[in-house]
């Protein structure tokens, strides 16, 4: 597997190649981690990690561009060491050797798109993009991806539909011990708790319209956690302030993937704050949505179609309420009226944790990968992308 990420903490990566070696499979993970400053290797659940340190972020940006592109090359090379049969791509960025090493070695190709890369770019880079995307696709054996609106995206585009592997959190074995955020942090027992943790990426979400939402909310303290360059994290702490919430939210730093969903299930509600930056974000759903469902929390998110398809239309009921991400009123709306029927959608919340769980939805991935081991009629149809019903699964998967 080949990524340009942080290894700590892209959650997806790490279940994805657990679940493969669980199944059997030899796994080798080419990344990259944001605090080392040279090569380092470990073994976690039977899967080999080979991380490369991220350029540090207060360089000024074109070292940091060198950094990277010195960083990505030596992770070509590194893919290149020993004889794979898969050679597994997520994302667009170390793509070439990928397709080379896949080539070199006549292993299968499989690409895991994320993201919607291109449309996130202007002409001419989305057109150089969406070209160069159709070659990764079609040369590749098996085409993933995160959700249905993006499949049907996908598929729009390349012409051949990839498997849905959805981005869902692991149950825990004996339910989540929630940290006593309250305690820790100062928050009175009788605020509600909102949360949001991941990335503060400032242009794709939607921090301000939910800061200025709290602003009339007295009754709820906001929890941050998550990670960004220090500009970022500046940033933050600014729309915070311009709102006067300061004394009602909290900002952390990230926390190890195993141990999120402890913090998370300390809150209430969860926040899902995409914005319509790009077609990306609109078709998107995120990791965070399904793990504040696994903690059992009412959720409020953006009014975009996999984000409503999860709150509202998950066949068991409503787990929490809609915004429009551009409007202050909408999201204040959106959080009284989780506020006020609260208990119902915790415990239909509760409901939908098999629904989005990683243990069923792994199972698609490892069909997936013994279809590949398959030299006959499975493996044609995988070639070429083609589901076999509402799993997704290649035919003979």
């Amino acid at each position: 597997m080949a990524v340009v990420s942080d290894l700590r903490s892209d959650a997806r990566v790490r279940r994805e190649a657990a679940a493969l070696a669980a199944d059997g499979h030899q796994v080798r993970v080419v990344g990259f981690h944001s605090g080392v400053r040279r090569r380092s290797r470990s073994v976690e659940e039977g899967v080999h990690y080979d991380a490369l340190p991220f350029p540090p972020r207060n360089l000024p940006r074109t070292l940091r561009l060198a950094h990277a592109g010195i960083g990505s090359l030596r992770a070509a090379l590194l893919m290149g060491r020993g004889r794979p049969d898969v050679v597994h791509c997520h994302n667009l960025h170390l793509s070439l050797p990928a397709l080379l090493v896949a080539r070199r070695y006549r292993a299968a190709l499989v690409y895991d798109a994320h993201e919607l890369e291109a449309c996130m770019h202007r002409w001419p880079w989305r057109q150089v993009i969406e070209r160069w995307e159709r070659t990764v696709w079609r040369r590749s054996r098996a085409r993933i991806t995160t959700n249905f609106s993006r499949a049907a995206y996908l598929e729009d585009m390349h012409g051949s539909r990839p498997v849905v592997v959805g981005n869902y959190p692991r149950t825990p074995q004996a339910g989540v011990a929630p940290k006593d955020l309250r305690r820790r942090l100062g928050i009175p027992r009788d605020r509600l708790v909102l949360i949001f943790q991941g990335g503060f990426y400032l242009d794709s979400r939607c921090f301000d319209t939910v800061a200025a939402a709290l602003r009339d909310l007295p009754q709820w303290h906001w929890v941050i956690i998550g990670f960004g360059s220090d500009d970022s994290v500046r940033k933050l702490h600014e729309i915070v302030a311009e709102c006067g919430i300061e004394d009602r939210t909290s900002i952390l730093p990230a926390v190890p993937v195993d141990e999120l969903l402890s913090y998370t299930a300390a809150a209430d509600v969860g926040v899902v704050a995409l914005t319509n930056a790009h077609l990306n974000c609109y078709l998107g759903d995120t990791n965070k949505l399904f793990e504040y469902l696994m903690a059992g929390l009412a959720v409020v998110g953006s009014d975009f179609p996999e984000v409503r398809r999860a709150l509202l239309g998950n066949g068991t009921g409503p787990v929490g309420a809609l915004f429009d991400p551009a409007d202050p009123a909408s999201v204040a709306r959106a959080l009284c009226k989780v506020a006020d029927d609260l208990p119902t959608l915790r415990r239909n919340a509760e409901k939908v944790r098999g629904t989005y769980s990683w243990e069923t939805e792994s199972r698609t991935l490892t069909r997936l990968y013994r279809a590949l081991a398959t030299p006959d009629d499975a493996r044609s149809d995988t070639e070429q992308g083609r589901p076999a019903g509402p799993s997704g699964l290649p035919k003979g998967a």
